[in-house]
């Protein structure tokens, strides 16, 4: 499972989607573990998603091949000079690399 902080969430309520859709995010490519990516972005919910919800109502819904890969990461913001981002920790990175030159 992965876990969204709340400051997470809360940049997450900014994205906009069609209606009947979700925000979700999902492998761009399948097969490839040595280089796997996900994108975020509206889509169908499926029944095997991971579905985070913020005040009972569905947030983001997670692939579940994104959240078996990225097991135990966490969802966080990240600021940047550019302003805040979201991140994906791996419960077996480091911290944050440095983002103003330093």
């Amino acid at each position: 499972m992965i876990t969204v902080t709340e400051e997470a969430k809360g940049a997450l309520l900014d994205f906009e989607r069609p209606a009947g859709t979700v925000l979700r995010l999902d492998p761009v490519e399948v097969g490839h573990p040595e280089d796997f990516r996900v994108r975020l972005g509206a889509g169908e919910p499926k029944g095997d998603d991971q579905v985070v919800e913020r005040d009972g109502e569905d947030l983001l819904h997670i692939a579940r091949p994104v959240s078996e890969e990225l097991n135990g990461s966490e969802i966080h913001l990240v600021d940047t000079l550019e302003g805040p981002v979201l991140g994906i920790k791996s419960p077996f990175a480091g911290p944050d690399p440095l983002t103003d030159g330093s």
